[in-house]
């Protein structure tokens, strides 16, 4: 914790899994293979109320990635796709836009409790999907993955 009742602000970064469109994420400064840095878009993070999460394009990309994307959006998943179904709006706002090439979100003051159904010890936890497009792209298609915040008990 740091400065009062405000956790620390979790910072994701996000890389390009070779020439292909799928995202590679690492929370802080992880190493390949680490908890953090799964390798690929599987990336879980943990947060509590009230938590700032910020994602930004990795400088310095593990081998076999690269920084050649710009972030555009974070939004929630539309729940109303089945492989979405369980998941909650755990952050403030449904989606967030890029200011500067870094998204900025926070937790909600209240995460809710886990919808009926999952199994037991789930935590609730929400399906986000990051826009992004190609820097090489000329007609800046934005692109999208989705990866997962689960609350922190």
């Amino acid at each position: 914790m740091c400065g009062g009742n405000t956790p620390a602000t979790i910072t994701i970064y996000v890389s390009r899994k070779g020439n292909s469109t799928n995202l590679s994420l690492k929370q802080g400064t992880s190493s390949p293979g680490q908890p953090g840095d799964p390798g690929d878009d599987t990336l879980v993070t943990d947060v509590v109320v009230n938590q700032p999460v910020e994602w930004k394009v990795d400088p310095n990309p593990d081998p076999g990635r690269n920084s050649d994307i710009t972030l555009v959006h974070v939004k929630a998943a539309d729940t109303s796709v089945p492989k979405y179904s369980n998941s909650q709006q755990l952050l403030v706002n449904p989606e967030y836009t890029a200011v500067n090439g870094v998204i900025t979100a926070a937790a909600k003051a209240s995460l809710p409790a886990p919808k009926p159904g999952q199994g037991p010890g789930e935590k609730s936890f929400e399906n986000y999907q990051i826009g992004f497009y190609l820097n090489s792209d000329s007609t800046k298609t934005e692109v999208w993955d989705d990866p997962r915040l689960r609350a922190k008990t």
